[in-house]
């Protein structure tokens, strides 16, 4: 059954974006490495929120994308024009939650694993208890503003279990189990 996942890099600071917006500083550190193209290997599908869909040219997904796995992108307002696809990448514009979107997104990947990008669509899919696993990379950096991975949240404890960690020679990457 498919496992539903979080990916993300955030500064140390816990922010996911500088302050224009931007994340070139903090994937700056990245290193492909063997346990996140495993990661990619398992991923059957793909969850993120508009805003995460138009940080790319729409038609580019299809040529470009690291992930050629059907994508649910979680909108009040799709676009007027459908994006690109191909074989294996598919688009589903989903306009009734993350709820519906997970769902939808399981059944899509078989045996294979969810992952949701994005931190809005992140923080409603936790909110729902739909997360079973953060996967969570650790830029050196420390950005002072920017969008905070765990803004909007307060109401929330969650108790969390590490399941691992790899170093590059960059950053730190941890996973964890969600404990609901």
């Amino acid at each position: 059954m498919a496992k539903v996942c979080f990916g993300m890099v955030m500064s140390l600071d816990g922010f996911v974006n500088d302050r224009e917006g931007g994340m070139n500083k903090l994937y700056a550190s990245f290193e492909p490495n063997e346990e996140i193209n495993d990661i990619m290997a398992r991923t059957g599908a793909v969850i993120f929120g508009r805003r995460t869909f138009d940080l790319a040219d729409a038609d580019s997904y299809a040529a470009d994308y690291e992930f050629q796995v059907p994508i649910f992108v979680v909108t009040h307002h799709p676009p007027e024009k459908h994006p690109k696809e191909n074989d294996q990448l598919t688009f589903t514009f989903v306009t009734d939650g993350v709820e519906s979107a997970v769902r939808q997104a399981k059944e899509a990947a078989g045996e294979k694993d969810v992952l949701i990008l994005g931190a809005d669509v992140f923080r409603q899919a936790l909110k729902a208890g739909l997360v079973e696993e953060l996967q969570m990379a650790i830029a050196p950096i420390i950005l002072g503003k920017g969008l905070r991975l765990f803004e909007q949240l307060e109401e929330l404890e969650i108790d969390l279990e590490k399941i691992r960690t790899i170093e590059t020679d960059k950053q730190v990457e941890i996973w964890y189990k969600v404990l609901q």
